[in-house]
């Protein structure tokens, strides 16, 4: 767009389902180009946390954007509002926390779940929200999930996973969880 003018309207309002005290209107001719070229928008959110302490800092109900280790999956809970799953995962510091993943998220990648629990697979998760009173991250409508990413930060996360991946015990997480529960 170009020779974009604006002026205020001092006649009565043309829209006056738009809650506002004032109305702008063009005063020349705008010359609108289609524009052909696809955008291209970058695969992976530009701010990302790799330490999920910090989110606790926070205010509520703020969406975030995370890298961590999958860990543990709970079993499948089902209640008025849908399906859900708590799951266990772990920050570049080797600090667990918990997600809870709701519906079609889960249900879609029912499989990737379950390797990305096997492998101890890192994964990346846009537009979580921030719950205070349940001390987890919540997915939304808007979450996506990518499992197994390439991104220029994994490279905090392959000590974790060998060690991990070593030890093969997942009875922490479990106790993890029941700690949770207990609060």
């Amino acid at each position: 767009m170009h020779n974009v003018w604006f002026g205020l309207n001092p006649g009565a309002f043309n829209f006056r389902h738009l809650n506002g005290t004032m109305e702008l209107y063009f005063t020349h001719q705008t010359v609108v180009e289609p524009y052909a070229v696809p955008v291209q928008m970058p695969p992976f959110p530009k701010h990302i946390f790799l330490n999920l302490d910090d989110i606790a800092e926070l205010p509520n109900r703020t969406l975030v954007d995370i890298m961590a280790i999958v860990v543990h999956l709970d079993t499948i809970h089902r209640t008025m509002w849908g399906t859900f799953r708590k799951i266990v995962i772990m920050d570049a510091r080797w600090s667990l926390h918990t997600i809870k993943v709701w519906g079609d998220l889960l249900n879609k990648n029912a499989l990737r779940w379950a390797l990305a629990n096997e492998n101890y697979s890192i994964i990346i998760g846009t537009m979580f929200r921030r719950f205070r009173k349940q001390e987890c991250l919540e997915s939304t409508d808007h979450t996506t999930i990518h499992f197994k990413p390439f991104h220029h930060n994994t490279h905090y996360f392959e000590p974790i996973q060998k060690a991990l991946v070593a030890r093969n015990d997942r009875q922490f997480a479990v106790r993890y969880l029941d700690e949770q529960r207990r609060r």
